[in-house]
């Protein structure tokens, strides 16, 4: 009898062993659920999280190409204007070739209505009194040649200095306008960029640049593509 109590009390006390033993595994097992399911929900937060932060990126990058093409359009129309102007320009120069012409025709037809006057002076054998009325008369014409002369010459200086003026005000106009343009891209791609960084803190952004595009998974130069 004493043989078989103690037999019972041997295996009583390995079945409590092991059922400790289950129960620790149990609570283990339950804190190891609750800590699966604590970071599934993290996991799930941070997702959320990375996918707003995500969308503000690409809303920032969207803004930047917006800026990218204003700046290129409006490039472009300063290029029409410049062209147009200068279109303006070349019939101003031909105008001022015409009157420089003229002038020079109307300075040879003097010379040669002095040359036929003193011709005939000559010729006629004209006398004192009518060689001074023609001197007179050529003197006139000489004078209303100065005077035609000194006005064609005003005039020609103020139209190259009308057109100096308005070449220096459109060269100025259009350096503040591609000043402009440069300083809003480049503020906009540098806050693009700010952002990324902001979003992604171990991300390296030292080969980004206005000037580069995303060929193929690949960052290149504009002007590289071009070539």
């Amino acid at each position: 009898m004493a043989y078989y109590l103690g037999a019972f009390l041997a295996y009583a006390t390995t079945w409590r062993d092991q059922a400790r033993a289950k129960a620790s595994e149990l609570s283990a097992l339950q804190a190891l659920e609750k800590e699966c399911a604590s970071l599934k929900e993290e996991k799930q937060t941070l997702e959320r999280h990375w996918a707003r932060q995500e969308e503000a990126y690409k809303d920032s990058l969207k803004e930047a190409q917006k800026a990218k093409d204003a700046a290129s359009k409006r490039l472009h129309e300063v290029g029409q204007t410049y062209t147009k102007l200068l279109g303006q320009v070349v019939p101003l120069r031909v105008e001022i070739a015409d009157l420089k012409d003229a002038a020079k025709t109307f300075e040879a037809k003097m010379k040669k209505l002095e040359d036929q006057c003193v011709d005939r002076e000559v010729k006629l054998g004209v006398t004192e009194a009518a060689l001074e009325a023609k001197t007179k008369a050529f003197d006139l014409l000489e004078a209303e040649f100065v005077k035609l002369q000194a006005e064609s010459v005003k005039a020609l200086e103020a139209k190259d200095q009308e057109l100096a003026s308005q070449a220096e005000h459109f060269k100025k106009a259009e350096q503040e306008l591609v000043n402009d343009v440069a300083g809003a891209f480049a503020d906009g791609f540098a806050e693009a960029l700010a952002q990324a960084a902001c979003v992604n803190p171990g991300i390296d952004v030292s080969g980004c640049s206005p000037l580069n595009e995303v060929v193929e998974g690949k960052i290149v130069l504009v002007e590289a593509l071009e070539d």
